[in-house]
Order: structure tokens, then C-alpha cells, then sequence
């Protein structure tokens, strides 16, 4: 318990510090790896079809039904405009993750994808978003 707390602690501080980012707002970071103090600062967005899409959503402070709304769509090409959805959770915040959520997917169609979190507290406006690619 102590030690989840403790790397809860670390990864706040070492995001913090290392986005350049307004910490009024939350985030979609995007990772190959489980998130970990030792991997928090490198993220990406590339990946290949069916391996892993670790994501971690942050949350700038509580969310009082302690509930997401996590949706992933994929984004038209060309032939046709558009958004699919491929991938929806609704999902429970633990008390150690007040602040915020981590987990992963599996996609394997390439494409271009976004992934779109709502907080169930104000579920008509958008948390957060972030684009990621599987090539």
C-alpha cells in the first residue's frame, strides 16, 4: 500500500516537472511499457497492431464519483470521413488513484485512433484527449 502511494508520489512529481504543460488541465500519455517512475518520462503514440497501449490519464483533481469514461475511436481515412467506435470502458477510480488512471489496450487494425475520457462527475464535457497511430 505504502509503496503504491509512494510511486503514485513519484510519478505526479516527475510529470509535473518534466511536461511543460498547464497543470490545470488532464492528460493522455501514451507508453510501449507499464507506467513506472523509470519509464514516465519516455511516452509515445506509435505502435504496432496487437501490442499493447499502455495509457495513463491524469486528472488535475478529484473526481468525486471516482468514475471514467474511457473511449477509443478510429479516425477515417480518405475513402471515407468519419469516426468509428472501436473500443468504450467505464471504469472505477481505486482510492490510491485519486489523481489518476492507468491501464492498457489491444488494437490490432492499423490506423489512426483518439482516445477520448470523460469524467461521470460532468459526462458532456471532455476530460481529456490525445491521438496515437498503429502502424
Amino acid at each position: 500500500m505504502i509503496k503504491k502511494l509512494l510511486l503514485t508520489i513519484t510519478m505526479l512529481f516527475v510529470m509535473a516537472f518534466t511536461c511543460a504543460c498547464d497543470s490545470s488541465q488532464s492528460y493522455i500519455v501514451f507508453n510501449k511499457h507499464p507506467f513506472t517512475s523509470e519509464t514516465m518520462t519516455s511516452s509515445t503514440n506509435v505502435f504496432s497492431p496487437g501490442e499493447r497501449i499502455y495509457y495513463l490519464i491524469t486528472t488535475p483533481q478529484t473526481v468525486e464519483t471516482k468514475r471514467f469514461l474511457i473511449q477509443v475511436y478510429k479516425m477515417g481515412d480518405k475513402e471515407r470521413l468519419g469516426y468509428d467506435l472501436v473500443w468504450g470502458k467505464q471504469v472505477k477510480i481505486r482510492d490510491e488513484q485519486v489523481y489518476y488512471y492507468t491501464d492498457y489496450i489491444v488494437l490490432n487494425e492499423r490506423g489512426a485512433y483518439v482516445m477520448n475520457a470523460y469524467s461521470k462527475d460532468n459526462p458532456t464535457q471532455l476530460l481529456s484527449s490525445n491521438e496515437f497511430y498503429i502502424k
